[in-house]
């Protein structure tokens, strides 16, 4: 997993060399690690490609199957063709379709629902499905009646011109039969399993404006929209210099920049703080039992305090994640991170800032890189270097594209997220690229003193 030194070491460090970044001295937890409703919270690094996340579900202890298969399979088809309904009214914008068979008695559900449905038709959506999870049995929830059960959802969503394919999200929906028809009674008995998320999606957090501009989308509160044409302005200088250094982009790209806490998820710590923004992975499945699933970009997620502060640069950092997540998860953290924090410098660079960058290179090279003796390894990425890792990374990566071009940078990133995350594969790689050595890469990294 990718952390940032301690809040108060790196903030004074940024105010010091360089003041136009303040806001920026909280980056990101790498896409790679962001794995939670796939795996459970475990970061898990697969074989083939890096990218394919697998996980098998397997039954709780209060998982109830009805005695009676065909009364069960019964109601499941009808949930099954209510959730049909709902999607199609969510994408053809009819309301009373979609509320057709909520409890009426459930007044608080239905106010949700008719801000999630609201905020979906305000965000745009191009394709929209409910796909019940095949593996679970329904679980039976007494509070709702004898007859009352809860089943597994990944809710698919494409926003249009956003997202390239339907994302998944997983929720968990209550039925029960009332007056001999089924109805939703509740979408929340199931929000403490682990792998249903501890964050909740943009659309059900109260009213929203969306701001759209060239290939990005920002999400704000309600009366925020000043900020949003502020983000989405900010994000197309940052796309543009994304674009140039990685030769990769998205379809395009969300921002959500939420004042609800539930927006962004307490995990996502750097180096024991929050984070100040999450490039936080689109999952596809690709099985229809929804146990496979593969990155297929991603969408930043700020954090609440930072939403009015942060600008181009994070964006331009996250952003890079969010390129070159789909090309798998094992790339070492140095070049993770180095290459994002090459592109934010870059950016830096091109916004009028050169000199702070040029401080904080020299600084580096007098304070980092003589402790320099291996590439920074992803276990001690912080212990190595202090606060010093993301610079030294960042040095790493500025010296190789430097010398071999950002082509030859592209392409050692691209084989690396493969995988195996193994360090004889690694050094292979490494002599592939850049025909030389580990050992003789650092030395020369040593003597690095910038840019021609």
């Amino acid at each position: 997993m990718d952390v940032v030194p301690t809040g108060t070491e790196v903030g004074n460090r940024g105010r010091r060399w360089v003041p136009w970044i303040a806001g920026v001295v909280v980056l990101t937890v790498a896409a790679a690690a962001v794995t939670w409703f796939v795996v459970g919270g475990q970061d898990s690094r697969s074989g083939a490609g890096g990218a394919g996340v697998s996980s098998t579900p397997t039954g709780t202890s209060s998982t109830v199957t009805s005695s009676d298969g065909a009364a069960e399979a019964k109601m499941l088809a009808e949930v099954d063709a209510i959730l049909k309904a709902r999607a199609s009214a969510v994408v053809a914008g009819r309301l009373p379709q979609y509320l057709e068979h909520v409890d009426p008695s459930s007044r608080k559900l239905l106010q949700r629902d008719r801000q999630v449905f609201a905020n979906l038709r305000r965000i745009g959506i191009r394709q929209l499905s409910y796909q019940r999870e095949l593996n679970y049995s329904p679980e039976a929830q007494a509070k709702h009646g004898a007859d009352a059960w809860a089943v597994r959802i990944m809710m698919m969503v494409q926003i249009a011109g956003i997202d390239s394919v339907p994302r998944a999200s997983p929720l968990g929906y209550t039925f029960a039969r009332r007056g001999g028809r089924w109805l939703l009674v509740a979408d929340d008995d199931l929000a403490a399993e682990p792998d249903r998320g501890t964050y909740r999606e943009p659309w059900d957090l109260g009213t929203i404006e969306a701001v759209r501009g060239p290939g990005v989308l920002v999400i704000v509160p309600a009366g925020e929209g000043g900020n949003g044409r502020r983000l989405a302005r900010e994000a197309q200088a940052a796309v543009r210099v994304v674009r140039s250094a990685t030769r990769r982009a998205q379809a395009g790209i969300l921002v959500v920049a939420l004042a609800d806490r539930r927006s962004f998820d307490p995990g996502w710590r750097t180096g024991g703080h929050p984070a100040g923004a999450v490039a936080v992975p689109n999952y596809v499945p690709t099985n229809p039992e929804l146990t496979d699933f593969k990155v297929a970009g991603s969408r930043v997620v700020i954090n609440p305090d930072e939403r009015r502060d942060e600008g181009r640069l994070l964006l331009a950092h996250e952003f890079t994640h969010a390129a070159m997540s789909p090309l798998g998860n094992a790339a070492p953290t140095w070049l993770v991170e180095g290459f994002a924090m090459y592109v934010e410098y870059r950016l830096a660079e091109q916004s009028g800032y050169r000199q702070g960058v040029a401080e904080r290179r020299r600084e580096l090279r007098r304070e980092g890189l003589p402790a320099l003796t291996v590439l920074p390894i992803d276990g001690v990425f912080h212990g190595e270097y202090d606060e010093d890792s993301y610079g030294i990374s960042w040095l790493i990566v500025e010296y190789l594209a430097s010398k071999y071009g950002l082509t030859t940078v592209n392409a050692l990133y691209a084989d690396l997220a493969k995988g195996p995350d193994d360090p004889g594969i690694r050094e292979q790689v490494i002599q592939k690229h850049l025909k030389i050595s580990e050992t003789a890469l650092v030395a020369a990294i040593k003597k690095y003193h910038g840019p021609a």
